[in-house]
C-alpha cells in the first residue's frame, strides 16, 4: 500500500482551476437571476437537442406471452410478464444541473477551507498563537456555519433550482462543511489533513473520507486495485438503484399500497406501526436511500481515487442486510462519512464537557437538526404551488433519531445482561440484521415522508436509466 501525496500546490490548483473554470462558464450564461433558471436560448436549445437525441435511442424488448410459473412453490398467472418494455433516458437539464451544483459547492468549499487553515489550523500548530485565539475561532466558526445555513437558499434563487435532487447534491456538501467547520473550531481536524493547504482543501471541500497512515499521517494513495473496484462499485451501484426504482416507480415507492400508520406527532398505535404493508413500505424507502447514498459514495469515491489519486473508505457498507448490532449499523455501516465528521465535530467536543451517553444524544439531535435543515431546504423553500409542501411536517426527521438513540441507549444497557446473551446465540446469524432493521422499521415514515410528499423520489428517477412497461 503506498503513501504519499501528490505535490500540494498541484492538488490544490487542480481543485481550484477545474471548479473557477466551470463556475465562470456558469456565470457567463444568464442562469443566475433568470426566474425559472432556464439557460440562454443558445444553450438552452443545445441541452433539448441532446435531450432530444438521448430520448430518441430505442431500447425496448418485448417478451412474448408466458404460461404460468411456479416459483418456489407460488405461482404467477400467466402473461405477468408479458409485454413491451422500454428504458427511460436520464434528463440531461437534471444531469447538468447535479454537475454544476456541485461544482458550485466545491468551489466554495474550497474558499472555506482555505479561510479556515490561514486564520485558524496554521495559527493553532504555532505555539506562540495563544491570544484572542478562542474569540477568533468562535467568530470565523460563526460566520462560516451561518453562510454554510443560508447560502444554499441565495443560490436557488440565484438559480432558479426547483429540482430536489440537484438542491439535495448542493445541500449535502454544505453539511459536511458545518461538521468539518466545527471540527476544526475545536481542534479535532484528523493530523494528516493539516499537513497542507492542498490536502485540507481535498479533504475538506470533497465528500470523502480520507484515509491517512498511521504512522506517516500522510494520505494513503490509491493502488490500481482500488481504482478498478471503484469503477466496478460505480456499474454495481448504478445498476442496483436503476433495478430498485424501475420496480418501485409504478407504485409511487410504496409498493404495498397507503397504511395508517401514524405522523410522529400523533398517538403510535402498534397494530398499524407493525403492519406488514407498513412495514415493506418502509423497507422499500430505507432500500432506496441506502442505494442511493451508495451510488453517491461511489462515484464521488471513484473520481477521487482516479483524478486525485488519494484512497476512499467506503462510506456505506449494506447496512440494511449485514448489520450486526444497532451501534455496529449507525456507527460503523450506515454513512460512514457523516458519522466520522459528527465524531469529530459533535461527539467530541460534547465527551469534553459530559459523558458518554450525553455526548451520543448530541450527535443524534444534531443529526435530526440538520436532516430538518435538509427537508426545508430541499423539499419546503419556494416550491411551486403544485407541490404539496404543506403536507410536509418538519420535526418529524428529529424524532426518528431520537428514537434511535433510545434503542442504542437500550443496546447498551441490554447488551450484557444474561437474558440478551442467552437470546443471541439461539438466533441464526442470517437473521440478525433483520432484527437489527427492526429496531427502526416502523417509525421509518417519519424520515422518509417528507420525501415522498415533497417530489425528491420523482426528480431523483430522472438521474437514472429506467425498465417501464409501455404496453400489456
Amino acid at each position: 500500500m503506498a503513501t504519499g501525496a501528490p505535490t500540494n500546490n498541484n492538488c490544490i490548483a487542480d481543485l481550484e482551476s477545474a471548479n473557477a473554470t466551470i463556475l465562470t462558464e456558469i456565470l457567463t450564461l444568464p442562469l443566475f437571476g433568470s426566474d425559472s433558471g432556464s439557460c440562454s436560448p443558445t444553450t438552452s436549445s443545445a441541452v433539448d437537442r441532446l435531450q432530444q437525441t438521448v430520448s430518441s435511442i430505442d431500447l425496448s424488448v418485448n417478451i412474448p406471452d408466458h404460461p404460468v410459473l411456479g416459483v418456489f412453490g407460488y405461482s404467477l398467472e400467466s402473461n405477468a410478464f408479458s409485454g413491451k418494455y422500454s428504458v427511460a433516458m436520464p434528463d440531461v437539464q437534471t444531469l447538468i444541473g447535479l454537475q454544476l451544483g456541485f461544482s458550485i459547492a466545491v468551489f466554495i468549499g474550497v474558499l472555506f477551507a482555505a479561510i479556515l487553515y490561514r486564520t485558524v489550523i496554521r495559527n493553532n500548530n504555532e505555539k506562540n498563537e495563544k491570544q484572542n485565539s478562542t474569540l477568533r475561532k468562535a467568530t470565523i466558526g460563526s460566520v462560516l456555519l451561518l453562510t454554510c445555513i443560508f447560502l444554499p437558499y441565495t443560490l436557488f434563487d440565484a438559480m432558479g433550482v426547483q429540482s430536489t435532487v440537484v438542491r439535495f447534491t448542493i445541500c449535502t456538501s454544505f453539511v459536511l462543511y458545518m461538521f468539518r467547520i466545527l471540527e476544526a473550531i475545536f481542534g479535532f481536524v484528523p493530523t494528516g489533513a493539516k499537513s497542507s493547504l492542498g490536502v485540507y482543501c481535498t479533504y475538506f471541500s470533497l465528500p470523502f473520507d480520507m484515509m491517512f497512515d498511521e504512522e506517516t499521517f500522510k494520505p494513503i494513495m490509491a493502488t490500481k486495485r482500488d481504482i478498478l473496484n471503484g469503477q466496478i462499485n460505480v456499474v454495481k451501484a448504478v445498476t442496483c438503484l436503476c433495478m430498485l426504482c424501475s420496480i418501485l416507480s409504478p407504485y409511487d415507492y410504496a409498493p404495498f399500497g397507503e397504511t395508517n400508520a401514524g405522523e410522529f406527532h400523533e398517538r403510535i398505535v402498534m397494530r398499524d406501526y407493525l403492519d406488514a404493508r407498513h412495514l415493506g413500505n418502509c423497507f422499500a424507502i430505507a432500500l432506496f436511500f441506502q442505494q442511493a447514498l451508495a451510488l453517491g459514495d461511489a462515484a464521488i469515491g471513484n473520481f477521487v481515487q482516479t483524478v486525485l489519486g488519494y484512497k476512499v473508505k467506503q462510506s456505506m457498507r449494506n447496512p440494511m442486510l449485514e448489520a450486526t448490532s444497532p451501534s455496529d449499523f449507525w456507527g460503523k455501516r450506515w454513512n460512514v462519512l457523516v458519522h466520522s465528521v459528527m465524531k469529530r465535530g459533535v461527539y467530541k467536543p460534547v465527551r469534553n464537557y459530559s459523558s458518554a451517553i450525553v455526548a451520543s444524544l448530541a450527535v443524534f439531535i444534531a443529526s435530526g437538526l440538520f436532516h430538518e435543515w435538509l427537508v426545508h431546504a430541499v423539499i419546503m423553500y419556494n416550491r411551486p404551488s403544485s407541490v404539496a409542501t404543506s403536507e410536509v411536517l418538519l420535526g418529524s426527521n428529529t424524532a426518528f433519531f431520537v428514537w434511535n438513540f433510545c434503542v442504542i441507549v437500550s443496546e447498551r444497557v441490554l447488551a450484557g445482561t444474561k437474558g440478551i446473551k442467552s437470546f443471541g446465540r439461539l438466533i441464526p446469524q442470517m437473521f440478525v440484521p433483520f432484527l437489527i432493521v427492526m429496531t427502526s422499521l416502523p417509525m421509518a415514515h417519519w424520515f422518509g415522508n417528507p420525501y415522498l410528499k415533497g417530489d425528491f423520489f420523482a426528480d431523483y428517477e430522472k438521474c437514472l436509466f429506467l425498465i417501464r412497461r409501455v404496453e400489456v
